[in-house]
């Protein structure tokens, strides 16, 4: 799947959420993700609400009265005596949420947690890999630029009480809903910055904040009419870590979300539009081809290595066994990406792999128009992948994930339900 950002009124980590519920994202799945990385005293609502022309979603986080906020992780970590070893002049801004400058004590008694503390919390939750890799890349990308503008260590820098709760659920849950959503590649509009000033923890400080722009960097941005916050620090690292930019790409829409920000301007609608489309137009284009051979990775950190790379926005990736220098066995590891994912995937390539370097030209590649179709089988509801070109159907082939799902739920090998989905194909094949 391909998701598209439509920022024209800017965006925010809650913005971003919404809108990706509002496509099709299931929240409660969602909000299961959120509650495995184990940080207590908050809860999470949807609401429907207009802003301007559109009826829009708003993801909105409230504190629970009287939880316990420490987590058994922190609390081992404050066993310890690592949690408060920082430097308390390096904070993260507490104003992400909605575009809305808010006091930090909307979550009284959370304890402070610098990005150390953060990510343990993150590396022992129980989200998927690609989840949380996900998501410690965005907030690695959100303590560094914090680290910058601050002078501090990046395990050092601190987010206040607020920032904490809404960075974290924010951003692992939109993590977790692009997974849901089978969406492979991100792509965005540049990011409008709008004018004035925000209150925040530091005190005033110039829109955009210090945080946004060193986040940003490397990411295009355009002027805005509008005044106010556009862009908040947490939705800028969401979107310059997991997305490349460029206008809409071709592709078959399949939903449309509409997240709203807590603010209703009467000069604009505030809300960030999502475009989810299903595989692509078909065609000629380029794509950036990233090669790496090792010797010294484990069988088992393949499938991470490959998680790692289709986050990071691999369209293909593969590993073939060859024979290295000296006899020695090792893998070649290959990823196909857009051009402008190619730095994304070359970092998730180095990170994942051990390699020391990777090396990386560019092809053309010429693929079929696809898209999905849905058939009913004795299993249930399983997906179709088909690739067609000037409307003539070349290939149709199952889903392999539904299929293994359906198989593990009704007990039978995934042959079977395999065999299932194309008999209940012919037929619409010939419709």
């Amino acid at each position: 799947m391909i998701l598209y950002l439509d920022c024209a009124a800017g965006v925010a980590g809650d913005m971003l959420v919404a809108a990706l519920i509002h496509a099709g994202a299931p929240l409660e799945a969602v909000l299961a993700d959120v509650r495995s990385v184990g940080i207590p005293g908050w809860e999470a609502r949807v609401e429907r609400v207009f802003r301007g022309p559109y009826a829009a979603t708003r993801f909105v986080v409230e504190p629970i009265a009287g939880a316990q906020t420490s987590s058994v992780v922190e609390q081992r970590s404050h066993d310890h005596g690592h949690a408060h070893d920082v430097d308390q002049r390096a904070h993260g801004h507490g104003h992400d949420h909605s575009h809305d400058p808010v006091g930090d004590d909307i979550f009284p008694g959370q304890p402070p947690r610098d990005w150390a503390t953060i990510r343990a919390l993150l590396q022992a939750s129980g989200l998927p890999v690609p989840v949380r890799d996900a998501s410690i890349a965005v907030f690695t990308r959100l303590a560094e630029a914090e680290s910058r503008v601050h002078g501090v260590p990046v395990d050092g820098v601190q987010f206040h009480e607020v920032g904490a709760v809404d960075s974290i659920v924010d951003i692992v849950a939109a993590c977790s809903a692009m997974a849901h959503l089978g969406v492979r590649t991100v792509v965005s509009t540049p990011l409008p910055m709008g004018q004035g000033t925000v209150r925040t923890a530091h005190g005033l400080l110039p829109i955009p904040v210090p945080a946004t722009v060193e986040v940003l960097r490397g990411f295009p941005v355009m002027p805005s009419p509008f005044g106010g916050e556009l862009v908040t620090p947490t939705g800028a690292a969401i979107v310059a870590t997991l997305a490349v930019p460029g206008p809409m790409p071709a592709m078959i829409v399949r939903s449309v979300g509409y997240g709203a920000g807590s603010r209703n301007p009467r000069a604009h609608a505030n809300v960030l539009r999502v475009v989810i489309g299903d595989g692509d137009a078909g065609g000629v284009a380029q794509v950036a081809e990233l090669t790496a051979q090792v010797d010294d990775l484990a069988g088992e950190a393949v499938p991470p290595l490959l998680d790692a790379l289709f986050a990071a926005g691999a369209v293909d990736a593969f590993v073939v066994p060859v024979v290295m220098k000296k006899g020695r066995p090792g893998l070649w590891i290959h990823a196909l990406c857009p051009p402008d994912a190619r730095a994304a995937v070359g970092d998730a390539l180095l990170r994942h792999s051990g390699s020391f370097g990777y090396r990386h030209h560019l092809l053309d590649r010429e693929v079929l128009a696809r898209h999905h179709e849905t058939v009913e089988t004795a299993f249930g509801a399983v997906r179709l992948k088909v690739g067609a070109r000037a409307g003539a159907v070349f290939h149709t082939a199952p889903e392999y994930e539904d299929c293994a799902a359906a198989a593990q739920s009704h007990g039978v090998p995934v042959s079977e339900v395999y065999r299932a989905v194309l008999a209940a194909a012919a037929p619409k094949a010939h419709e």
